[in-house]
């Protein structure tokens, strides 16, 4: 390689990347939504068809309850088309975690050496993969690591991240932008996950993060490892 040629990509680029991503991911889950609101039109319409003779049951009803009964629908269908994204995001996530591990794990071993001969436990060896995603797994992606480690010893871990880059441009006092940063961070989420199946973990990860009204990039990762 040439000496002095950046070897990672730019933190904008990678923003725009990332938000051009989950705008294709929003349109194909919008598309997805569309389809079957069709689809229930048409058998809605084959219905009406049959029962020709049929008379309107719903003729006394006010305009304004109609009005009403279309903003909840156009509510509920958001909320499915958000829920849908995330979901997409996670999946994107896992499958890129579980490459991006497979190489910086190479020459790392999971586990740690063991006293008087007994091999570690399942918790030891859990713990040994998470500080792995904590310190170069973290860093590879963020140029940082974790900032804290919780755990109970018992499967389940809490990854905490005081400046998420990734949600430091969203303004924390708006709630369109909330909604964003739950669309986001499903992404991280994907990435711990596949990470740790790749390291022969199974396990659940979900996030949360602090909106103080000013920032909404103090984030953390909850993993809750399968039995």
């Amino acid at each position: 390689s040439l000496v002095g040629t950046p070897t990672n990509v730019s933190e904008p680029a990678f923003e725009f990347l990332l938000s051009s991503i989950l705008h294709w991911v929003e349109q194909e889950c919008r598309r997805g939504q569309s389809s079957k609101k069709d689809a229930s039109i048409n058998n809605e319409n084959q219905k009406n068809n049959v029962n020709t003779n049929q008379q309107e049951e719903n003729e006394g009803q006010s305009q304004g309850e109609d009005q009403s009964q279309d903003e909840a629908q156009k509510l509920e269908q958001e909320a499915m088309i958000a829920e849908h994204a995330a979901a997409k995001m996670e999946r994107l996530g896992y499958d890129v975690g579980y490459r991006l591990v497979e190489r910086l794990a190479q020459s790392k071993s999971m586990t740690p050496p063991s006293s008087a001969n007994k091999p570690p436990t399942a918790s030891v060896i859990q713990l040994e993969a998470v500080k792995f995603i904590c310190k170069e797994f973290w860093m590879e992606i963020f140029r940082k690591q974790i900032d804290k480690l919780q755990t109970n010893h018992r499967g389940v871990f809490v990854l905490k991240d005081s400046e998420f880059k990734w949600l430091k441009r969203l303004p924390g006092d708006v709630e369109v932008a909330r909604v964003m940063a739950i669309k986001i961070l499903a992404f991280p989420c994907g990435l711990i996950r596949g990470a740790l199946a790749n390291l022969g973990i199974v396990a659940v990860v979900s996030c949360d993060f602090l909106a103080d009204g000013k920032s909404i990039c103090a984030s953390s990762f909850n993993v809750k490892v399968k039995a």
